[in-house]
């Protein structure tokens, strides 16, 4: 495996004192890289709270605010993996913004590009690449997922991949060690007030439903 899955890069900052500490704490008891990858998961899934944000953010700043989207939270994971030398990599797709549907005002949603972009960690365990997406946190998914077709929220085994149904992949565009360039870019059109009110809207939902 290439070395480049190892390695930091300026928003996957893996040497982090708050990532390294991290890392130890969630993984010290673990005695596998498996079980380290499951332990990395299950923070990061649920502990990390899929909120809006900036792709720009490095992976210190979403662990010290505690949300994020699918860029920010499978960029955490990979860091915290490669901080205890595991492989992980970046699987990105084009996907249809239908999966925004449930959880943004129809006037965000609107500017959303179709398609669009997501973003998954994948781990490499006993010689193969898995997937184990942690976009969807068990608070959203209890009570914003559940009842949607093709949504599921599953224990992660370190063997199975956990990803974004088929029906909503437009194209699955690889794996990646490094995808600084895309994640720099300026935002499309999210500014600190269309941030506000999309998480606004999200806490009005969990709150009301």
């Amino acid at each position: 495996m290439e070395k480049e899955y190892l390695l930091p890069t300026k928003i996957c900052d893996v040497d982090s004192p708050d990532i390294k500490m991290k890392s130890f704490f969630l993984t010290k008891n673990s005695f596998s890289e498996k079980q380290k990858a499951i332990d990395i998961f299950n923070f990061v899934r649920d502990e990390i709270k899929y909120r809006f944000d900036y792709s720009y953010r490095k992976a210190s700043e979403t662990l010290k605010r505690g949300y994020g989207n699918c860029f920010n939270k499978s960029n955490l994971q990979i860091s915290l993996l490669r901080s205890c030398g595991i492989y992980s990599g970046y699987k990105v797709y084009l996907i249809k913004k239908d999966v925004f549907l449930p959880i943004v005002p129809e006037e965000i949603y609107e500017l959303i590009s179709q398609p669009t972009i997501h973003v998954s960690c994948v781990v490499y365990l006993e010689g193969r690449w898995i997937e184990a997406d942690a976009t969807i946190d068990f608070e959203l998914y209890n009570h914003i997922y559940r009842n949607i077709e093709n949504w599921k929220y599953v224990e992660w085994d370190g063997e199975k991949d956990i990803s974004i149904h088929e029906k909503y992949i437009v194209e699955n565009q690889g794996i990646y060690s490094n995808i600084d360039l895309y994640l720099l870019n300026p935002p499309k059109f999210w500014n600190d007030q269309l941030l506000e009110k999309a998480n606004k809207y999200i806490e009005g939902l969990l709150k009301n439903s």
